[in-house]
C-alpha cells in the first residue's frame, strides 16, 4: 500500500510537470502570433506586453527546472520514468529560447516601422509563422499523447521552414541586386527575423526528439 501510495504521487508530480510545459507552450504560441502581427501592423503598446509576457515564461522554466530537479532527487527514477522526468526539462528550455524569438522579433517591428516594407518578403514571413505555429501547437499534442508519429511528422515539416528561409533569403538577395532600393534596411530586418523563425521551426523539432525519446529511449541526435 505504501508503494501504491509513493508511485501515485510520483505520477501526479509528473503530471504537475507536464502541464508547466503546456501552460509554457501556449504562452509561447501566443507570443510567436502576436510578434508576427507587429511586424505588419506596429503597436509600441503590444510589444511592450509580448516583451513582458516573456517573463512570465522565463519563471516557468525555472520552475520546470526545479520540480523536476527535485522529484529527480527524492524519487530517484529508472528507465522511461527517468526520461520522463528529464525530458520536461529540456523541452522547458526548447520553449523557453523560442521565446526569445518572438520577443526578437518583436522588437525588429520597432525597426520595420519606420520605413517601407517589401510585402512579397512579409508574406514569406507570414508563411514561415504559420508553419512554426503549426509545428509547434501538433509538437505539443504530440507530447501531451507520447504520439511518436506526430513527433516524426512534425520532425519532417522542419525541412518545409528550411525551405521557406532559403528562399526568403535568394529573394531579399535578387531584390536588392535589381535595384537601388530605398528600403534595404527593412529587408535586412526580415531576413532576420526570417532566421528567428527558422531557428524556431529547430527548437520544434528539438522537441518532437524528446517525445521520440521518452517512448523508445532513442536518441535521434545521437543517431544524425
Amino acid at each position: 500500500m505504501e508503494n501504491t501510495h509513493i508511485v501515485k504521487k510520483f505520477d501526479k508530480n509528473l503530471d504537475k510537470l507536464k502541464a508547466r510545459i503546456l501552460e509554457m507552450g501556449e504562452l509561447v504560441l501566443h507570443q510567436v502570433e502576436d510578434a508576427t502581427a507587429m511586424l505588419g501592423a506596429f503597436d509600441p503598446v503590444e510589444v511592450d506586453r509580448i516583451l513582458q509576457l516573456d517573463l512570465t515564461v522565463n519563471g516557468l522554466h525555472k520552475e520546470v527546472h526545479d520540480r523536476a530537479e527535485l522529484l529527480i532527487t527524492r524519487r530517484q527514477p529508472l528507465a522511461v520514468d527517468l526520461r520522463q522526468t528529464l525530458a520536461p526539462i529540456n523541452i522547458a528550455g526548447e520553449l523557453e529560447r523560442i521565446g526569445d524569438h518572438a520577443k526578437s522579433t518583436a522588437k525588429r517591428g520597432r525597426i520595420l516601422c519606420r520605413s517601407s516594407t517589401e510585402e512579397t518578403v512579409l508574406e514569406m514571413i507570414r508563411q514561415m509563422s504559420t508553419k512554426v505555429q503549426e509545428m509547434l501547437f501538433d509538437v505539443l499534442i504530440a507530447y501531451t499523447n507520447d504520439d511518436i508519429e506526430l513527433a516524426a511528422k512534425v520532425r519532417m515539416q522542419d525541412k518545409e521552414v528550411d525551405t521557406l528561409n532559403k528562399n526568403l533569403v535568394k529573394s531579399v538577395i535578387n531584390i536588392l541586386d535589381s535595384q537601388a532600393s530605398g528600403n534595404s534596411e527593412s529587408l535586412i530586418q526580415l531576413t532576420l527575423v526570417s532566421r528567428n523563425f527558422e531557428r524556431i521551426g529547430d527548437h520544434a523539432c528539438n522537441i518532437a526528439r524528446y517525445v521520440h525519446q521518452i517512448s523508445t529511449g532513442e536518441d535521434l541526435k545521437a543517431s544524425i
